[in-house]
């Protein structure tokens, strides 16, 4: 029987048939199974813009065949967090994989020699500079803690001789502990030191090489693009061609957004009209054309592990002296029963005194993390917004509302002589604000800025609407009822303020006016007050208040006297 390497004969002809069979099923399940790859291009649907992020969200009609096919989202922006990314779709097939990939372009050659210009060699260097100062931190990081640890040893209440019951044994040991565990850690110094020393260099290279790669177009007068791909590519398979979509999701830096508002007040006695703004910027490097934004207070870059509380030591201090140098014959002296008694007990009190030491410290994030007046709000904006990556301010507008507000007129003349009008809110709480600049309008005026801080644990928010000329305010020290007389060993003065308040509008006003007196730190010093004219006081800051209707054309005025006695032969601070 003779064959070839294309043409077989075969005595049994039914045999041959199953044979091609065979093969021909097999070629067509290899084909079946290829790998098939496509390259999509995405439009940008939505954006979710985090104070400190945003979220990218893109989608596309995709035809798959029948197999492995592997979809190849392009032109993408740079600063993807890889860790974010993720993928969904609709159609007759299953997502297997989800990654990014980053293709620089191919070396370009100048002559014999690699120019360059070459972007990809440009970013390799970058990434390692990234790399090593990482490693620089991991460095550093170790210096600290064993210089945090040798002062711990330096320290301890057993090195420094300050228990209680110091032996000479105990002290012995210590001492031997603390030689053992500096050498230690001096060693390791010495290394991170030396690694230290080695990584700087490199990194220095590396610098002086990247710049004069980056300067070679500056010297030559060309402008290179820089040509390299940001990708994500989805693995789907699929047991026979379908149609469908594929979304994808991921979180980018150079982006957030802070909130303003614009606050409109006609008149002393309207609503105060509230518009919400949001200033929005980003520089992801890709233009937001019409794009559905949607607004964010939450923090994604915030840790989300949950806080482990450490054990909280409480002990007492008890501050000891080393006893002399004839107190270590007293106890070598002593019987060597008491003497094990005593290092017993003395070691007890070292793993006592150290265990605080080795539990981890709380740090403030422990008491911070849940705070019961932080929420996250989202808002969503209806109208499609296009915003730029240029790094530039962009506003949005997110609501206007008409507030309730009662008005009333504020001042403490002490500090400033004019009456301020303020807008009092109240249940601000159920306008989910967050803190943020505010711009003044009152009868259609700019009247200046302020700012909200809907974190405040008050039940009315204040808004200063501006000062009101319409209102006159005086303070006046009455020189006939300000005395100064010694009684004994004791001075004592007297101090008498007249306050008037006169409305020279022509409608009423509901007012608010605030005064003080000193409070004391000393018991010596004795602050006594005779004379307010029903005024509301506080004793722990020594706050006056006075809330009354003033009507028009009306004058009010208040009286202020108190006395502060205190030793005639010592100077008062603070008068």
């Amino acid at each position: 029987m003779k064959t070839s390497s294309l043409v077989v004969n075969f005595s049994n002809k039914k045999m041959a048939g199953l044979i091609i069979g065979l093969i021909l099923f097999t070629a067509n399940a290899d084909a079946a199974t290829a790998n098939t790859e496509k390259t999509i291009k995405s439009k940008i649907e939505s954006v979710t813009v985090f104070t400190n992020a945003a979220q990218i969200y893109r989608s596309a009609a995709v035809n798959v065949n029948a197999g492995i096919t592997t979809l190849v989202f392009e032109n993408l922006e740079p600063a993807i967090d890889a860790a974010s990314i993720q993928a969904s779709g609709t159609g007759s097939f299953v997502i297997m994989d989800v990654q990014q990939v980053i293709k620089y372009p191919e070396p370009k050659q100048n002559g014999d020699a690699q120019s360059p210009k070459n972007i990809r060699q440009v970013k390799l260097i970058q990434d390692s500079l990234v790399m090593i100062d990482y490693d620089l931190e991991e460095i550093n990081t170790k210096q600290d803690a064993l210089t945090i640890e040798k002062n711990s040893l330096l320290n301890n209440r057993i090195i420094k001789g300050e228990t209680k019951k110091d032996t000479l044994n105990l002290l012995k040991e210590a001492m031997t502990f603390l030689r053992e565990k500096l050498t230690n850690i001096n060693s390791e110094s010495i290394k991170l030191k030396k690694e230290l020393y080695r990584m700087n260099i490199k990194k220095r290279r590396m610098q002086s090489d990247l710049a004069q790669l980056q300067n070679y177009n500056v010297n030559t007068n060309e402008i290179v693009k820089d040509e390299t791909k940001y990708q994500i590519v989805v693995t789907v398979s699929s047991e026979a061609p379908a149609n469908g979509s594929v979304n994808i999701n991921y979180m980018l830096q150079g982006a957030g957004w802070t909130s303003s508002y614009d606050i409109r007040a006609k008149g002393a006695g309207g609503n105060v009209q509230l518009v919400y703004k949001a200033q929005v910027f980003q520089n992801t490097g890709m233009d937001w054309n019409d794009v559905k934004l949607k607004l964010s207070t939450a923090n994604p870059n915030q840790s989300n592990v949950k806080p482990t509380l450490s054990t909280w030591w409480l002990s007492f201090y008890n501050p000891y002296r080393y006893p002399a140098s004839n107190a270590g014959g007293a106890a070598r002296s002593e019987a060597p029963a008491a003497m094990a008694m005593e290092d017993k007990a003395v070691s007890k009190e070292m793993s006592e005194q150290e265990a605080p030491q080795q539990a981890p410290a709380p740090v403030i994030a422990d008491y911070t993390i849940a705070s019961e007046n932080f929420t996250n709000m989202e808002y969503e904006i209806k109208l499609p917004y296009t915003i730029p990556s240029d790094g530039k301010t962009h506003f949005v507008a997110i609501q206007t509302k008409d507030v309730a507000a009662n008005y009333v007129h504020f001042a403490a003349p002490k500090i400033d002589k004019d009456a301020f009008l303020v807008a009092q809110i109240t249940n601000w709480d159920q306008l989910n604000l967050v803190p943020g600049s505010a711009n003044i309008y009152f009868d259609g005026t700019f009247v200046g800025q302020s700012y909200i801080n809907p974190n405040s644990l008050t039940d009315t928010l204040d808004i200063t609407l501006g000062r009101d000329k319409n209102i006159v305010v005086t303070r006046v020290k009455q020189k006939d009822k300000t005395k100064e007389k010694i009684i004994g060993d004791q001075k004592v003065k007297t101090i008498t303020y007249e306050i008037s308040i006169r409305n020279t509008k022509s409608a009423a006003s509901d007012f608010n006016l605030q005064d003080q007196i000193p409070v004391s730190q000393n018991k010596e010093v004795v602050v006594q007050l005779m004379e307010s004219s029903n005024a509301e006081l506080d004793p722990a800051t020594g706050i006056l208040n006075w809330k009354f209707n003033l009507k028009p054309k009306d004058t009010k005025k208040v009286i202020i006297t108190y006395s502060v006695k205190y030793p005639k032969d010592k100077l008062l601070a603070g008068m």
